[in-house]
């Protein structure tokens, strides 16, 4: 079978461009220096020097440190009790004796022949550690002069085991909102070069974007990381299913997280060899689960079609989840205002029984599940909901008697907690929640005749508050409302228009995908496309509007 899609690398901009040709540069220049002090003499004139620290110098100054441990390693290695007039004048050998020093001296003005190559076989494990540019935490630069079994420059196998270890911590932080623990479906590969580099990108990727970087680029790694994904599925038909499509489908989640087009690219390319050797049922469950799950986050951050599920025209306010299945716990809340789970009446009144709910003044459970609720009702109310008004009066009603609350007023809810108690992070989830459910509102109701958007200039107060909000409280404080979660963040996603926070936000949903998401496919998948038709209904209102205005 023929290559699906041609790999010839990722076309860089002319400022990557001059980045990696000016690290390019730097490496060879720093070879040179290294060839033109190869055979020098050095002379020790400490005893006691020791070699520097690995990560504190540069290949430049690596020769003359590395002939001094050559000549100590020499040194020491001698004799240290000198026999004299049959031994009586023996030194202690911790104890050097007073007149070996013009003998060590001495020594050390005979140069070795290769001194540089006779200290890197002695001591080849600090080489990895040695920057050829000078700076041993430039990730982005040329590679180091020693490489791995598979290829892969040692630096950067040594980090990306460091990276693998963070981004697996990362994912499994998340299953602290569902209340339980399994293995994430991140699947480190350690034995190909290609799989190295492109979970090297991934990796970086999500924790950078996570971290709130400006801007997620590594333009010497995602070459490298292409250039050995095209040898790696010219072997293609020598391979199993799964074993080609992984590694392409982890290169889209590091393109997805930017909004990098070749996302596109990426996850089409999986498509066509998806359906070319029999579909997913060819594959693993597990893959199965992130081929699907990449296509709608492919979906939600891009715009794209689903190319392995469909997406309904209306969406579906109420799902039951199938009994007796081992990752849907009795009594947990899966209900979200995009989504309600097992109880057609919209209670959303046993959120305030969940995580930090529990510990919070009654008051503020009750207004967070009045939150929840409005945020529920504006969303079937935009979606055109078959239910009649009286109906749908009795639902909000019962929810409403359910929890003890009154009409909510959500300006005056995010009003009341400017009097500077930002330590009480119960308080914190209720405003954010309220903000998340003002978005919708003035998204969908407020501005729907003006500008039907999530992007309108009213909301980008509110998102930053968000933003803030979600960094600063952590998962814990959602815990037991793993899909309030993710709806704050899809909101906050698709209000802001700053490339930063979108990307953070992104980050959030794909790590809630890929640690319990994928073992509740079906809420997970429900919430992801009820969103998309929320949103693609929006987007039909602005295209109406616009005509209208011109007519």
């Amino acid at each position: 079978m023929s290559v699906f899609v041609n790999y010839g690398g990722p076309k860089l901009d002319r400022k990557q461009k001059q980045l990696v040709r000016s690290q390019a540069m730097v490496s060879f220049r720093g070879k040179q220096k290294q060839e033109k002090n190869k055979d020098a003499t050095v002379l020790t004139m400490n005893q006691r020097r020791l070699a520097p620290a690995a990560n504190q110098t540069d290949s430049s100054s690596s020769t003359k440190d590395s002939d001094d441990m050559i000549d100590q390693h020499h040194q020491q290695a001698e004799p240290r009790s000198n026999v004299d007039n049959g031994g009586q004048n023996a030194q202690r050998p911790d104890r050097p004796a007073p007149n070996t020093g013009r003998k060590r001296h001495s020594a050390a003005l005979v140069p070795s022949a290769h001194p540089h190559r006779d200290w890197q076989q002695q001591h080849r494990h600090l080489l990895y550690n040695i920057n050829s540019n000078g700076n041993p935490y430039d990730m982005r630069g040329a590679p180091p002069k020693s490489t791995h079994m598979t290829g892969v420059d040692a630096r950067t196998f040594k980090d990306y085991l460091g990276r693998c270890g963070s981004y697996s911590s990362y994912l499994d932080e998340a299953f602290v909102l569902v209340g339980f623990r399994q293995p994430s479906y991140f699947r480190p590969d350690m034995s190909k070069a290609a799989c190295i580099y492109i979970g090297w990108l991934l990796t970086a990727g999500i924790l950078d974007a996570f971290k709130g970087g400006k801007e997620i680029s590594y333009p010497w790694y995602e070459w490298q990381a292409v250039s050995e994904l095209q040898r790696f599925i010219d072997g293609a038909d020598r391979r199993e299913l799964h074993e080609v499509v992984y590694p392409v489908v982890v290169l889209g989640m590091f393109e997805m997280v930017r909004f990098s087009p070749r996302t596109i690219t990426h996850l089409a390319a999986v498509e066509r060899f998806v359906k070319t050797r029999g579909g997913l049922g060819k594959m693993p469950i597990v893959m199965q689960h992130l081929v699907v799950m990449g296509d709608t986050l492919q979906s939600v951050c891009l715009h794209t079609p689903l190319a392995f599920s469909t997406l309904d025209a209306t969406p579906t306010f109420h799902f039951t989840t199938p009994p007796g299945h081992p990752f849907y716990q009795q009594g947990q809340f899966r209900s979200s205002p995009l989504l309600v789970c097992d109880d057609k009446r919209a209670d959303f009144s046993r959120a305030a029984a969940s995580g930090i709910m529990t510990a919070s003044p009654p008051g503020v459970g009750k207004q967070v599940v009045a939150v929840l609720q409005e945020a529920h009702t504006i969303f079937r109310r935009f979606s055109g909901s078959a239910l009649a008004s009286e109906e749908e009066h009795v639902d909000a009603g019962t929810a409403t008697t359910a929890a003890n609350t009154v009409p909510v007023d959500l300006d005056s809810i995010i009003d009341s907690y400017n009097d500077g108690r930002r330590n009480d992070v119960a308080r914190l989830l209720l405003e954010t929640c309220a903000l998340a459910a003002r978005i919708m509102k003035r998204t969908l109701e407020d501005d729907m005749l003006t500008t039907p958007e999530f992007e309108s200039p009213g909301n980008e107060r509110d998102v930053l508050a968000v933003y803030d909000n979600v960094r600063f409280m952590g998962l814990g404080a959602w815990e037991g409302l793993p899909y309030v979660y993710v709806w704050v963040n899809l909101i906050g996603f698709a209000s802001s228009k700053d490339m930063r926070i979108k990307s953070y936000f992104m980050a959030e949903v794909v790590r809630c995908a890929f640690s319990y998401g994928c073992y509740q496919m079906e809420v997970f998948q429900g919430v992801l496309k009820n969103f998309l038709i929320l949103r693609s209904a929006i987007e039909a209102r602005r295209v109406t509007l616009d005509l209208l205005i011109d007519v």
